[in-house]
């Protein structure tokens, strides 16, 4: 049974009810008629068990202090869906100040809107927030551009109707246990539908980041995008240029980072909000007959096996994530030249590179670090298939920093081919570099050893019998001492 028929299972009458008196409207959830929701404990599935007792401690000193405190966002969701948040935040009518009045390892952060960090051992942090009656990024300026209003306290159904999609408007309240629906979050838990909270045309012109929300939570859910909303993405994707470039990196490379990267650069190409972000990769994925179904289906291939390294709690680097973003758009733009020479197709490719980092990397502010190690990681590719093709690896080329990551781009790309990479690259790096590797390979120099002198593994008093190679050779030195008189040319060696 998938989450959401649990969901189903242990809500339905209520839920049904819900969407009968309460019918969506075709914009969204109607915000100004909304009703609130109450579902009490009987009737959901979220126990105290299932929160952090962190986040529990922190709820629980707001509510004996005479304050609102509710579990809100992606933390309830998840718990609904049967997963385990990787963040508990709470929201609470107690202002900053108050706060970090009742939690001495505390300290209030932001300047718009003040935000409290608890600490805990560990590292671990428990956000805290006071409910607010607009976003971060809706600001009220004067005609001058001035900020009039910094920080905009507001009630709890305000706090719900601020926040991006339905399904992270849902608030646990400790007081009674209850889950508090002020946007028919619930209704589309069950129908597994990820729709914006009012106008979605007007919301993703407030916050054209909002887009890449919205695409984030489907790929990671699984869930559809609502008709209405996926329609608002088409006609506002190009409203994403407007939001700030390292606001924008930080979201997108979230998106890489979470184990749903192939769905969401899915959805992006789909609704070409992916071209909005880098128009250089259109030449690349952009609409082109069969072509271009090869070379989408060759670059989510890319990322779905990227999606794989973080589920097998490996680590991908920024640089990798660049480099990958930028291989197929260097396959379109740098075709083999028959006339050219080994030394000008070499200076060529690296030409392209650094070229096609700062055609579409640029903009978006990434690292100066990131980029210059994703050029040096695509132009090494180059070494590699030499090295691969003489059938040895200069030592230079081993030393250097960039070389395991290098190795690692190479397998990925092999891999989304179908190809096998060959044992010499296997072999100069660690056996689980990548998932689908070989456990353990074994080199050329260790196949000899083996060879030259095999073991029986025959085990002796704690200690292994080894046949000698030569069993008429005479027995010196230590060999000697250890051997059984009777039996010429067996030893036994200590481990």
């Amino acid at each position: 049974m998938s989450p959401s028929d649990k969901i189903c299972d242990q809500n339905s009458g209520f839920l049904n009810q819900f969407c009968y008196n309460n019918p969506v409207s075709p914009k969204g959830p109607g915000t100004e008629k909304m009703d609130q929701l109450i579902i009490p404990r009987a009737e959901h599935s979220i126990s105290r068990r299932m929160i952090d007792e962190e986040a529990l401690r922190v709820l629980y000193r707001l509510h004996r202090h005479g304050f609102l405190a509710y579990l809100v966002g992606g933390s309830v969701r998840d718990i609904l869906l049967g997963k385990t948040p990787k963040d508990f935040d709470v929201a609470t009518n107690a202002h900053p100040h108050e706060i970090s009045a009742l939690f001495k390892n505390s300290r209030v952060i932001g300047r718009r809107f003040r935000l409290v960090h608890v600490f805990f051992k560990g590292g671990k942090i428990i956000e805290v927030s006071t409910f607010r009656s607009r976003s971060e990024f809706e600001e009220v300026q004067t005609e001058k551009g001035d900020i009039i209003r910094t920080d905009s306290f507001g009630t709890p159904a305000e706090d719900a109707l601020r926040r991006d999609i339905t399904v992270n408007g849902l608030f646990y309240n400790i007081a009674d246990f209850s889950i508090i629906d002020y946007v028919g979050g619930m209704a589309d838990l069950e129908r597994q539908v990820i729709r914006t909270i009012g106008d979605p045309d007007e919301r993703f012109q407030q916050d054209p980041v909002r887009m890449i929300r919205v695409i984030r939570h489907a790929a990671r859910t699984g869930f559809s995008i609502e008709g209405q909303t996926y329609q608002a993405i088409f006609r506002n994707r190009e409203e994403i240029r407007k939001c700030s470039p390292s606001r924008l990196r930080d979201e997108f490379l979230r998106d890489l980072k979470e184990g749903a990267a192939r769905s969401s650069l899915s959805l992006m190409l789909q609704t070409g909000l992916l071209f909005s972000l880098f128009p250089g990769l259109e030449r690349a994925l952009g609409r082109g007959g069969l072509s271009e179904k090869k070379s989408r289906g060759f670059f989510l291939s890319l990322f779905d096996l990227v999606d794989q390294l973080f589920k097998t709690g490996r680590q991908v680097t920024e640089s990798i994530l660049l480099a990958l973003l930028l291989t197929p758009f260097l396959r379109a733009v740098t075709p083999q030249h028959p006339f050219l020479g080994k030394r000008e197709k070499y200076i060529y490719w690296a030409q392209s590179i650094h070229w096609a980092i700062h055609e579409i990397l640029t903009p978006f502010s990434f690292p100066r670090g990131a980029k210059e190690m994703a050029s040096q990681i695509l132009i090494a590719q180059s070494n590699l298939r030499k090295s691969i093709k003489n059938g040895v690896i200069p030592k230079r080329l081993r030393m250097k920093k960039y070389f395991k990551e290098a190795v690692l781009l190479f397998g990925i790309e092999a891999e989304a081919k179908g190809e096998k990479v060959p044992r010499i690259l296997q072999n100069a790096v660690s056996a689980d570099l990548l998932p689908w590797w070989p456990k353990k390979l074994k080199t050329r120099d260790q196949r000899l050893r083996e060879r030259d002198v095999p073991q029986t593994g025959v085990q002796e008093s704690g200690r292994k019998t080894t046949l000698s190679a030569h069993p008429n050779r005479p027995l010196a030195g230590e060999e000697m001492q250890s051997s059984d008189p009777g039996k010429t040319g067996v030893s036994l060696l200590h481990e």
